[in-house]
């Protein structure tokens, strides 16, 4: 099982702020079939909120795992309060 590494300040920016920059990350990850895949935030400083939202609905695909390594405070906590939302959004 291979895992790929992607270095988001790389692939995308050190801000991440275009919703549509998630939708394309992901998509790359299915078109090439990646299983296990290693999301590196080194050097990225910012992440909107469009952006985090698109990243967690997209993020949650079961057809790849995905792990996420050297996020700084604000990106964590802005990941996880959209993920929060997201989760109330979709409980009945």
């Amino acid at each position: 099982m291979t895992i790929q590494h992607i270095k988001l300040e790389k692939e995308i920016s050190r801000k991440l702020i275009i919703r549509q920059s998630a939708r394309s990350l992901f998509e790359k990850i299915r078109n090439e079939n990646l299983n296990n895949v290693i999301l590196d935030f080194t050097g990225v400083d910012f992440i909107s909120r469009s952006f985090a939202q698109e990243y967690i609905y997209q993020r949650g695909d079961k057809n790849f795992e995905v792990i996420e390594e050297n996020m700084i405070p604000f990106i964590e906590n802005m990941l996880n309060v959209v993920e929060k939302d997201y989760i109330a959004l979709k409980t009945p």
